[in-house]
């Protein structure tokens, strides 16, 4: 089942750096902890930006099906047009779930719209 999210980081001065993400919104936030702890802030930085350029996120950090000591995968969407969020327009997307990172604490806030 697809539900939405949001990802973003807020950066120190406030700015944010987002993206799209299709699969699993209600249950990132295990899954952006992992990330942050393997893989750094700014290797997530870095993700969401690449994700951008391709419309977004697909599924984050999940596990193989039916592999539970697999390697953790990240899939981005193929579309031909970027979708970036920023602090700009972060409150109006209107996905499901929204996750956002602070840079400097990594702590997550989320919000889910059905609650």
């Amino acid at each position: 089942m697809s539900t939405h999210a949001t990802l973003g980081v807020r950066f120190p001065d406030g700015r944010i750096t987002g993206c799209y993400v299709h699969y699993d919104g209600g249950t990132l936030r295990p899954r952006i902890e992992n990330f942050i702890d393997e893989k750094t802030m700014t290797g997530l930085v870095l993700l969401i930006t690449k994700a951008q350029g391709v419309g977004g996120i697909r599924s984050f950090n999940c596990l193989p099906y039916n592999e539970p000591d697999g390697d953790r995968k990240t899939e981005l969407l193929d579309d031909d047009k970027s979708f970036v969020i920023s602090e700009k327009n972060w409150d109006v997307e209107g996905e499901a779930y929204t996750y956002l990172v602070d840079y400097e604490s990594e702590c997550i806030t989320s919000r889910n719209k059905y609650d």
